[in-house]
């Protein structure tokens, strides 16, 4: 039913900086993304009681076969992030009195946690290599 569109293990820091420098919004789809709306708290005078401008912004990690394995598995285990128990990634956003800017603010939170979790640590080269060896 689902294609598997990336291996499980660790892509090359090459590979992956490609990935991340060509990743943004627009590549997310839709139907992998729920949004709710809330009240916010703070500041905001009677206009906070009224308006529901609190954003949530949930990403299903299961259905995201866009995203390579390994960087889901770094999704999971990062304990920084908020996550339900049905594998959903969560992100909020309650910073402007304006849903339109929570919106693309969670996006944009999102988005970098993307990049983080693809990142790929630069392998040394022999230059290096042969300087730690000298210590």
């Amino acid at each position: 039913m689902f294609k598997r569109l990336y291996s499980s293990k660790a892509w090359s820091y090459a590979e992956a900086t490609r990935w991340q420098q060509s990743f943004n919004q627009s590549i997310i789809p839709k139907d992998h993304v729920s949004i709710a709306f809330s009240r916010s708290s703070g500041p905001g005078g009677q206009n906070v009681n009224k308006v529901s401008t609190k954003v949530d912004l949930r990403l299903s990690l299961a259905k995201a076969n866009w995203l390579p394995d390994y960087a889901k598995e770094n999704l999971r285990r990062t304990s920084q992030l908020r996550k339900s128990k049905s594998d959903e990634l969560i992100i909020t956003s309650d910073k402007t009195r304006s849903q339109a800017k929570n919106i693309q603010d969670c996006y944009e939170k999102l988005v970098s946690v993307i990049k983080e979790s693809v990142a790929v640590t630069k392998e040394p080269d022999q230059v290096t290599l042969a300087r730690v060896e000298k210590l």
